[in-house]
């Protein structure tokens, strides 16, 4: 069962239980980088958060992470994202919020259905 909760993403979003298992998986600090998989905290419709869960050097606010899969249950959703925030830092721990761009049409139509059914 997800939480929603206010913040200053514009759309609703949803704070998804750790016990859920949905991921958020890239390459550090590029495509051909060391691949990384993170807990995905919450999702809407133009972003996301995940904990930052080992050292990220050079994540900052601005950067630019691509070709990442975001994985709830059945789902994954292909995307690239744009780093909007790190609390309090890039440091495990913390937690990243980022905007979403979605792949491919399939993609921005699978994440509405998912913002629809949470």
């Amino acid at each position: 069962m997800t939480t929603s909760v206010a913040c200053r993403r514009k759309q609703t979003r949803h704070e998804i239980p750790v016990e859920e298992g949905a991921t958020v998986s890239f390459n550090y600090p590029n495509p051909a980088g060391e691949h990384v998989t993170m807990t995905l905290r919450d999702i809407s419709a133009s972003g996301i958060s995940f904990m930052i869960g080992r050292e990220l050097p050079g994540l900052d606010e601005g950067r630019s992470i691509n070709d990442v899969a975001i994985s709830w249950g059945k789902k994954t959703i292909h995307a690239d994202l744009l780093v909007m925030h790190l609390t309090p830092d890039a440091s495990p721990g913390s937690v990243c919020g980022a905007l979403i761009y979605p792949t491919n049409d399939e993609d921005i139509l699978a994440l509405q259905a998912l913002s629809r059914v949470i």
